[in-house]
């Protein structure tokens, strides 16, 4: 990636005025912990091969994560540099450009105007069919006269009532 030598000096100023993270505590010797009782057997205890192994490869880690650190770190400042550099150009080419087409702008404008009015059409249509609709229980009348009777007729039959008592109780004579 070619980076401009202006960029490159704000690069390298961004990078000075960046804080560093803060370097990890060195540990003081282990004394036994016998001290506090026995100071007189106070003695350094000694690293074994494993624990001195393991300390330089944790140290190899955190050194390793640094510098990856201090990667990401520049990428993101080259980053910035170049969005930076990418919205100067955008701005400095978007105040240059030469004024719309006025007879384009407004043939979409006409069009625009032509889909809303479509669009209410549509709309005063669907709510005309909705409103020239019957409702839920004038739409059941419709569907045959006698329904309700024969429901009710239905249920009292079920229930064990005789014919006579069902016709005196619909208000007709069975047939």
């Amino acid at each position: 990636a070619v980076v401009s030598t202006q960029s490159t000096g704000i690069l390298a100023e961004c990078k000075k005025r960046a804080p560093k993270p803060p370097e990890p505590e060195k540990r003081q010797p282990r004394i036994c912990h016998f001290t506090s009782v026995y100071p007189e057997l106070a003695t350094e205890s000694r690293p074994t091969v494993a624990s001195t192994l393991r300390s330089s490869l944790t140290k190899q880690r955190l050194q390793k994560e640094k510098e990856n650190e201090e990667k990401e770190r520049e990428k993101d400042l080259v980053n910035k540099m170049r969005q930076l550099e990418l919205k100067k150009e955008m701005t400095s080419k978007l105040d240059t450009n030469t004024p719309v087409n006025s007879d384009e702008l407004q043939q979409k404008l006409e069009q625009q105007k032509r889909l809303e009015l479509e669009y209410k059409e549509q709309l005063a249509n669907i709510q005309a069919r909705v409103s020239e609709r019957p409702f839920l229980f004038e739409k059941q009348g419709l569907q045959g006269p006698g329904l309700d009777e024969r429901i009710v007729r239905g249920v009292l039959e079920r229930a064990g009532i005789s014919e006579d008592v069902i016709a005196e109780i619909l208000g007709q004579d069975m047939v």
